[in-house]
């Protein structure tokens, strides 16, 4: 009985690991982009930002469990004085936080969901997103509205300081996902 029972177990697994196919990101073919917002007149700098790993679980065609992590050292701006500054610790300080992680939890056809840590801090978020998926690729793009104050980067946040006038910016930037996964 107790060889029967190892058994059971042993082709249920098996069942199991054929079912799921893991794929992992490419890094050439994915792009990263943020926008940041003034709170006063029509300045919105962007810039990139790099993906240290991805990986994705299919189950069933569905996508099971995703994690990825984000280089935030790779954090680049066209500016290189403004880009010193979102790396130092008036923005997301990545000498002392260098990656940033999302988790998913939960995807639909048009929804993500999961839990998005930077800086050490955690949160819940969920977001718009559009998934394309042949056999070998799936591809995932995606926008991000994120509320930095939520992490604990308040700098120049009217939320927090008042009468900044011009050196006023908002709270949330915009997060571009345009994501390329391939199957191992």
């Amino acid at each position: 009985m107790k060889n029967l029972s190892i058994t059971i177990v042993i082709i249920l697994l098996s069942i199991n690991c054929k079912a799921q196919k893991v794929f992992t990101f490419n890094d050439p073919k994915s792009k990263f982009t943020w926008t940041g917002y003034a709170s006063v007149g029509t300045y919105a700098p962007t810039g990139t930002l790099k993906m240290k790993m991805g990986n994705v679980e299919l189950k069933e065609k569905s996508i099971g469990k995703a994690i990825f992590e984000f280089d935030m050292k790779s954090l680049t701006h066209e500016n290189k004085d403004l880009e010193s500054h979102l790396k130092n610790e008036d923005f997301f300080d990545v000498e002392k936080y260098p990656k940033a992680v999302f988790l998913l939890e939960k995807i639909t056809d048009k929804e993500a969901s999961g839990t998005l840590k930077i800086k050490d801090v955690k949160k819940q978020i969920s977001f718009p997103i559009t998934i394309n998926k042949t056999e070998k690729e799936i591809r995932i793009l995606a926008t991000i509205n994120i509320n930095r104050t939520d992490f604990g980067i308040k700098y120049n946040s009217n939320s927090f300081f008042q009468n900044l006038g011009d050196y006023a910016i908002k709270d949330n930037f915009d997060f571009k996902i345009d994501l390329l996964l391939e199957s191992k």
